[in-house]
């Protein structure tokens, strides 16, 4: 894959530079020997006024190298105010760049920097994406053959705002707020398992990542509308490990949440800001009955594979990949409502983004219904591992203002993928507002992702259906779920 320049480049002794875009950003893989998804090319004064390789959500680059040891030099910058970047570099072994093995993560910055990452002879392919939150920019890239260095720890940054992670001083916040605090860490330590919040606002600000951490927790609400659970992060901590309203911890099991609302409250409108999590899962055997979750960009973000999640009578508010993960996540009943994308509202929403693991069922969705400020909207997008989802008896509900599914970039799913192509994607009788079946007898999509393309009819038969039941994706806990449902009816004052 790499070029005799650039083989030459890594070679000669007293030259090892690279690619240097600080002047101007690249044209389209200069030396057939760098490749990557796209460039920034700021004007003094715009946002932080970089050139060069951008690495966004979407962005990469990825080369080959000599195979002799020695240390990459990067200088990258975040593009935006005083958002930190990182960057990770993978190797891998293939004919075409994945993200195979991790061998290095750059420090957090928030201005134009260099750090370094040690490589062997052997990591030949090097693949280079963003680490955190805001878009970040490569602006050169250099090989020092031979060198060593001793890594240094990630603390750069101290005494300059070294944090946007806010410390709040719970007596600050309001009653309710104190009062729901104080009781989670109660149950976490050991206390009582159940909390019980009457109708009210439980505004925790700038709190993000507050954490049930205990087996068995189960915070219930007097009514879906007027029990909401409150946070607002600075737009700037814009990330999906950041900003979390409510998070469950890693391997917690049984979580129960009831007649509630989860609301992250990061303004979405402003700088063209994006992810902002209201229950991020990192648990198992999670329950959500009447439960309902609002954000734009990564609502929900279920993150534990193998695990097991069953939602109930809920809803689920979003723009882009507004849930999204991995695990074995059913859905019953509950309503997915994509919210206005963008100041104008003229863009599209992208409902699921799927990182299946090869045993997860991913995303399953029975008899729920859709609704849209959107002009047109995506079913899903694959993300990464093994991309599953399916819809079956879902309502296509216009009560909200009409919408479409499908487009030049959409066939009822988006084409392109972000990492990998999906595994599997599919509907089955999917309806409009009166009934009506609306989706077609077959839909033969070509899915997409970086020359490669995988085609699959996402419409299923009545029998392929009845695979994702929920005693199928479930298994026996399924039952159990429903039983806990039943034993937890009422608020209790």
């Amino acid at each position: 894959m790499a070029s005799a320049l650039l083989m030459s480049l890594i070679s000669m002794a007293g030259n090892n530079l690279l690619w240097d875009y600080s002047a101007a950003a690249p044209t389209n893989n200069p030396d057939n020997g760098l490749y990557f998804s796209g460039t920034v090319n700021d004007e003094e004064g715009f946002r932080n006024g970089l050139k060069g390789i951008k690495l966004n959500s979407d962005g990469y680059c990825y080369f080959t190298k000599a195979p002799v040891a020695g240390v990459l030099k990067l200088t990258f910058g975040p593009r935006s105010g005083l958002n930190r970047a990182s960057l990770q570099v993978y190797t891998w072994s293939g004919e075409k760049p994945q993200e195979e093995t991790r061998i290095g993560v750059t420090c957090e910055i928030r201005k134009l920097g260099t750090q370094c990452i040690a490589l062997t002879a052997e990591q030949n392919n090097i693949f280079i994406s963003r680490m955190i939150n805001m878009e970040a920019v490569l602006q050169r890239i250099e090989f020092v053959e031979g060198e060593t260095y001793e890594a240094v720890p990630c603390n750069q940054d101290k005494g300059e705002e070294e944090s946007l992670l806010p410390v709040v001083n719970i007596d600050s916040l309001s009653a309710n707020a104190r009062f729901f605090l104080r009781a989670l860490a109660n149950a976490n330590a050991g206390g009582e398992k159940t909390i019980y919040l009457p109708n009210g606002i439980y505004d925790l600000g700038e709190l993000t990542l507050t954490s049930i951490e205990a087996d068995g927790i189960r915070i219930i609400g007097e009514s879906m509308e007027g029990t909401i659970i409150r946070n607002k992060p600075d737009y700037r901590l814009e990330s999906i490990a950041k900003t979390a309203t409510l998070r469950i911890a890693n391997d917690v099991e049984g979580t129960y949440l009831q007649n509630l609302t989860l609301e992250n409250a990061l303004d979405y409108y402003k700088n063209n800001n994006g992810r902002a999590v209201a229950l991020w899962d990192q648990g198992t055997k999670t329950i959500c009955k009447n439960v309902r979750l609002l954000s734009h960009q990564d609502t929900y973000y279920s993150d534990k594979e193998g695990a097991l999640k069953y939602f109930e009578d809920c809803e689920i508010h979003g723009t882009v990949d507004f849930i999204c993960g991995d695990g074995n996540v059913f859905f019953q009943n509950c309503l997915i409502y994509c919210e206005r994308r963008g100041e104008k509202g003229s863009r599209g929403d992208v409902i699921t983004a799927s990182c299946a693991a090869e045993n997860d069922y991913g995303y399953i969705f029975q008899g729920c219904r859709i609704k849209s400020e959107c002009p047109i909207v995506s079913l899903g997008r694959s993300w990464k591992n093994k991309p599953k989802c399916i819809y079956v008896n879902t309502t296509l509900d216009d009560s909200e203002g009409g919408f479409e599914i499908e487009n030049k970039d959409i066939r009822r799913w988006t084409v392109a993928g972000m990492r990998v192509l999906p595994d599997l994607f599919g509907e089955y009788q999917t309806r409009d507002r009166k009934g009506k079946i609306v989706s077609p007898k077959a839909n033969e999509v070509t899915f997409t992702f970086r020359g490669e393309s995988k085609t699959m009819n996402t419409i299923l038969s009545r029998k392929e259906a009845k695979r994702f039941s929920k005693e199928k994706v479930l298994g026996s806990w399924g039952k159990e779920a429903e039983k806990i449902i039943l034993t937890n009816k009422n608020y209790k004052q």
